[in-house]
């Protein structure tokens, strides 16, 4: 991590304050001053800056790479949450189906029942052949209010229940990547993991209160899940996916400073000596 001092000395020599957060990020805020301070570039000078630019360069590939296949790895589980949930939803379509169906023939039997009875001089066997039918239908759709096909999420990596419990040392997210969601670009200011988890219960996604230890059940509970508990996860794992995203702009912030940097060094070696004027 970077001290006070290298914070402050790159600030001074011009560099952006986000760039200053995402090169302490991912550890290279020590050579990203190196780079800075050598720019002046005159003999040693200039090769410590082409080494700590390399270094930073270096560092800012490495995170990249992190970024990539985290996001790819939350894609990969919202890709399975999806498919679960096409599963689910066509099975509760064929349930769906099958209700209809039962309806449709309770209320033909009826129908015939009902008809034949109808040449009775009794009008009651009629009446309460229909009120029978009328009731089992309702009983039928009742029923169907509270059938629900669920179904087994397997994922091999529950990245939103390491993500809730927070360890200092994860092991499903990379350590830059981890770091970036634990960092504050300000003593004030919220972590992007802190922001992510307000986002959930502003939309109602986990219980409105303090975090716990515990995750919630959605999290913790795949064995028994049904449509809408997977759209939840989804929605779960969006923002997630999306703020590890900009970690990404903010690396290409850091690169591109670098490279002005680096690309004004160069030219200012590279000028001729003014000329003197011959004396008179």
């Amino acid at each position: 991590m970077a001290t006070p001092a290298q914070r402050a000395g790159l600030l001074a020599a011009g560099v952006s304050a986000e760039a200053v957060h995402i090169a302490d990020v991912i550890g290279a805020a020590g050579p990203l001053l190196a780079s800075v301070e050598g720019s002046a570039g005159r003999n040693g000078a200039a090769g410590l800056n082409s080494f700590a630019s390399n270094h930073v360069a270096l560092s800012v590939d490495r995170a990249i790479l992190e970024v990539q296949g985290t996001v790819s790895s939350l894609v990969c589980q919202s890709g399975r949450i999806g498919e679960l949930q096409d599963d689910l939803n066509q099975r509760n379509a064929d349930i769906n189906n099958q209700f209809a169906m039962a309806g449709i023939a309770i209320g033909a039997g009826a129908a015939v029942v009902t008809g034949g009875m109808s040449f009775f001089t009794n009008a009651t066997i009629p009446t309460v052949t229909g009120m029978v039918a009328g009731g089992v239908g309702g009983a039928l759709s009742v029923w169907q209010l509270g059938v629900d096909a669920t179904g087994r999420l397997r994922l091999q990596q529950n990245m939103l229940e390491e993500f809730w419990r927070a360890p200092e040392n994860a092991t499903l997210f990379p350590m830059r990547v981890w770091r970036y969601l634990n960092s504050r670009t300000a003593p004030s200011e919220a972590t992007p993991r802190e922001v992510i988890m307000a986002s959930w219960r502003r939309d109602g996604l986990i219980p409105d209160q303090a975090p716990t230890a515990e995750p919630p059940a959605i999290i913790l509970n795949q064995n028994a899940v049904d449509s809408d508990d997977l759209e939840r996860l989804k929605l779960l794992l969006e923002p997630l996916e999306a703020r590890i995203g900009l970690m990404s702009r903010d690396l290409g912030q850091l690169i591109e400073e670098l490279l002005e940097r680096t690309e004004a060094a160069a030219a200012s070696r590279q000028a001729p000596p003014a000329r003197r004027r011959p004396a008179a």
